[in-house]
């Protein structure tokens, strides 16, 4: 089995929901307050492992209550622990998160010991990413460690998957880098400085990552799919329509599906309408993690979704 390495954040997410988002200087009532283990890359990490993927999740946790659940969680799945850093200096990341009565959210990340990850931290573990498959990363993590990861990969000859969220402008020769570049339609607008509520909109912010250097692109759309671009095609793989009840990790499923499937060799546009049907399964419970379906459980949506055509 090809072995997937994530190299990202793990987030404990405080999940408000309420009925609409407040204004600048309102107070609203709240519905309910949840707690759940996230962070990009732990889901990535998780949503790989339970499609089935031989999966090692490296970062930083703090030595606390947070961290223990954390390295608890992703050994209970059967994902590689063995190079997670625990900081004593800081805690494990939190999250602030506020989803109103349609599903939408807003998020605020206090980084915490996500940032404790170093550059010298990563050199440890080159070796390690020296044997992986494929590398998927977030910018979660400090800025200059997200930009090494991409440098040391591509002396390693190692593909990444480069999930530029939360996003940033990235400079071209940053960029040029990533094998994959698998933005949602607001962060590939920052990423190029283009409009994209069109078809003809997002084709041409995807070819403006193509002439950076990026190899593929691969924009989630929410409900309408996700579109491929590369030097050779572009195309719209259209997505499935279901009940939204939370698109929390929404993307980060999709990601953690497009991972297992490029790891194993699969035709690039299965791999993404596969990663369709784990995108559209996760929108419809509550949770980052607790929302991650499993291989069974898609393969039972992708039935049920063929009976009805």
């Amino acid at each position: 089995m090809a072995k997937i390495t994530v190299i990202g954040s793990f987030v404990m997410d405080m999940v408000a929901r309420l009925e609409e988002f407040p204004k600048a200087g309102q107070t609203v009532l709240g519905k309910s307050l949840g707690v759940y283990p996230g962070g990009k890359g732990a889901n990535q990490a998780v949503a790989a492992r339970r499609l089935g993927g031989d999966v090692e999740m490296i970062g930083c946790v703090g030595k606390d209550g947070n961290g223990k659940t954390f390295l608890d969680l992703l050994r209970n799945e059967g994902i590689e622990t063995s190079h997670i850093k625990e900081s004593e200096e800081v805690p494990t990341a939190i999250a602030q998160i506020q989803i109103d009565q349609a599903g939408e959210n807003k998020i605020v990340v206090i980084p915490s010991a996500n940032h404790a990850f170093t550059k010298e931290d990563l050199y440890a573990v080159r070796e390690v990413l020296s044997k992986t498959k494929l590398v998927v990363m977030q910018l979660e993590l400090e800025y200059e460690v997200s930009l090494e990861i991409l440098r040391v990969c591509k002396e390693l000859k190692v593909p990444v998957i480069l999930n530029p969220a939360p996003a940033v402008k990235l400079p071209k020769e940053i960029l040029g880098l990533a094998t994959y570049v698998t933005p949602n339609e607001t962060e590939l607008e920052i990423l190029t400085g283009q409009k994209t509520q069109t078809e003809e909109q997002l084709y041409s912010a995807a070819e403006a990552l193509l002439d950076m250097g990026v190899k593929t692109v691969v924009a989630t759309l929410g409900k309408r799919g996700a579109m491929i671009a590369t030097a050779e095609r572009k195309q719209i793989i259209e997505g499935y329509r279901v009940k939204a009840v939370d698109t929390v990790a929404a993307g980060d499923s999709f990601n953690g599906a497009l991972a297992k499937g490029i790891a194993d060799g699969e035709d690039l546009a299965e791999a993404i309408r596969y990663a369709n049907a784990v995108g559209a399964l996760t929108v419809t419970k509550q949770g980052a993690i607790p929302s991650l379906p499993t291989a069974s459980e898609v393969q039972s949506f992708l039935i049920d979704q063929a009976s009805k055509i």
